[in-house]
């Protein structure tokens, strides 16, 4: 799993759709169907319930998605506090 994955997701997530995902990205729709198929392969799970006229979040996607969501969120609280932990000591 690495951040792309995780941002395709997270993406795909909030738009419910690949194709604008890969819109934002300026990347192709099968690049992003191919990361999130990776992530999947990984998890061993479904994150997405995929027809030809919809997307939606599986259970275990709404799962991955809370915990991405606040592990992006800790991860930038916990950069502003180290930097502001270097600066003091400077």
């Amino acid at each position: 799993m690495n951040d792309l994955q995780i941002e395709y997701f997270l993406a795909v997530a909030r738009n419910l759709s690949f194709t604008k995902t890969a819109e934002e990205f300026y990347v192709t729709q099968p690049a992003v169907s191919r990361q999130i198929s990776f992530l999947e392969k990984e998890l061993d799970v479904a994150l997405f319930d995929r027809t030809n006229k919809s997307t939606k979040l599986t259970e275990a996607g709404r799962l991955f998605q809370k915990y991405f969501t606040e592990s992006k969120k800790s991860l930038a609280r916990t950069k502003e506090l180290a930097r502001s932990m270097n600066s003091s000591l400077r």
